[in-house]
């Protein structure tokens, strides 16, 4: 059985999104490990990894999510590498390739020696990079490529994500450092549904509870006289609108255009003729006790997630990957 440890230079690199475009273009049996939950979501009376509960339905994998991905990584209190080595054993399958998703940055758990680093090395797995074309990223990528020669790991190269710019790849290459591949900026992964938007704000539901997995494409603040926000919205399809209880014009005006959802600020309740308009229309009224800048800033460091009943994300990103990427080089 091979494995490959796939560790992000960088936060929000996008190696879940490539950990499952690798899994879906591998031709053979795939099992998947992440040693640390990171987005944790609710399953029942179960907390559990977001990405684990996705990779264990796109494998169709008869691990429990908690086998998948069994830590919480706290740098006074972190697991051991004989307790890693001991979960992977256990999630280990049948497999022809294990595939184990590292967390937020390689180099998380330096301190207790269970980085990404020392995970790839003690498993035996060989290392891909996942990163952003940012100056920062490269300088952190050289970095990594001169910090992994301390461990007996092979470094197959570096995977650039959320850009086609080939002069990047090429700055890389010329430096001695392999890339695999540059995955493009796919605009869909961005899109998030109004159930995300109401977990994240821990919003009540006023109307719309049939229509929770309408999709978000933008954001908009509803903090302007009603003709200029109207201007705004009737250029924009498929958007939330952050307004306070109290601006009835806005959230009719809002009603009346492509809209996803009204997200209320302040726990203050609409108008009946709003909620009227809004169940007629079928459009989700969320009302949160976040005044609008908390709220508005909540929503934008929400980072949108692929479902596995999202079979046209899914479907996006096995051929992004599989269009972009040296799979060849990458299983070999």
């Amino acid at each position: 059985m091979r494995s490959l440890y796939l560790g992000s230079v960088v936060e929000k690199s996008g190696k879940s999104m490539v950990t499952l475009g690798l899994a879906k273009n591998f031709q053979g049996k795939v099992g998947f490990f992440k040693p640390f939950k990171e987005r944790l979501m609710r399953e029942g009376d179960r907390v559990i990894d977001q990405d684990a509960y996705l990779m264990r339905h796109m494998l169709k994998s008869d691990k429990p999510e908690e086998v998948l991905c069994p830590f919480a990584y706290d740098v006074f209190r972190a697991a051991t590498m004989d307790e890693v080595k001991a979960a992977y054993e256990k999630a280990a399958c049948d497999c022809e390739m294990m595939l184990i998703e590292g967390t937020r940055e390689v180099t998380t758990g330096y301190m207790n020696d269970v980085s990404g680093l020392a995970i790839a090395e003690a498993t035996g797995s060989d290392l891909i990079l996942i990163s952003t074309p940012e100056a920062a990223s490269l300088d952190k990528i050289a970095m990594l490529y001169k910090l992994s020669k301390n461990y007996k790991i092979n470094v197959k190269g570096v995977i650039l994500n959320k850009t086609d710019d080939l002069s990047v790849a090429n700055f890389l290459e010329s430096k001695g450092i392999k890339v695999l591949g540059c995955v493009p900026h796919i605009p869909e992964m961005t899109y998030f549904t109004v159930k995300e938007v109401a977990e994240a704000l821990s919003a009540n539901v006023i109307v719309g509870e049939g229509h929770m997995d309408k999709v978000v494409e933008g954001v908009f603040i509803g903090a302007m006289t009603m003709e200029t926000a109207l201007k705004y919205m009737r250029r924009h399809r498929r958007k939330a609108i952050i307004t306070g209880g109290d601006r009835s014009d806005i959230q009719l005006a809002a009603l009346s255009t492509d809209t996803s959802c009204l997200i209320l600020t302040g726990g203050m309740y609409p108008a009946n003729q709003v909620v009227s308009k809004a169940y007629e229309k079928g459009i989700p009224i969320l009302v949160t006790r976040y005044d609008t800048l908390a709220t508005s800033e909540m929503v934008e460091h929400l980072i949108a997630r692929i479902e596995p009943q999202d079979a046209e994300k899914v479907r996006l990103v096995e051929k992004a990957v599989a269009d972009n990427v040296d799979l060849e080089a990458v299983f070999r």
